[in-house]
């Protein structure tokens, strides 16, 4: 299953940005950390994070790329279960055109 999230805040700036859009999917076999995942936070809801650390069990440590973000320590080890989607593609909310592509 595909989905369609938007980004809201910086926290996972500059490689997404308030405004973009992900694409999700479920279809995955297994994450590695670096792998950039959307969760169904018990405390903070859906929240774009990447994957930090992997414990023996599963759990995951994710954490942001801005000094925006929301502290890994705060959001504590979560379960894969809670995944919503691994993040497969984005679309920026505001483009940065060169001169020949406007018409």
């Amino acid at each position: 299953m595909f989905r369609l999230i938007k980004v809201q805040g910086e926290s996972m700036s500059p490689r997404l940005h308030n405004g973009d859009f992900v694409f999700t999917s479920r279809w995955y076999r297994k994450l590695k950390m670096g792998h950039l995942v959307v969760v169904d936070h018990a405390l903070y809801g859906l929240i774009v994070k990447k994957v930090l650390h992997i414990a023996p069990d599963g759990q995951l440590w994710l954490g942001g790329e801005s000094n925006k973000s929301l502290q890994s320590e705060r959001i504590g080890w979560v379960s894969p279960r809670r995944v919503v989607g691994k993040v497969i593609g984005r679309i920026r909310a505001n483009p940065v055109y060169k001169k020949q592509d406007t018409l």
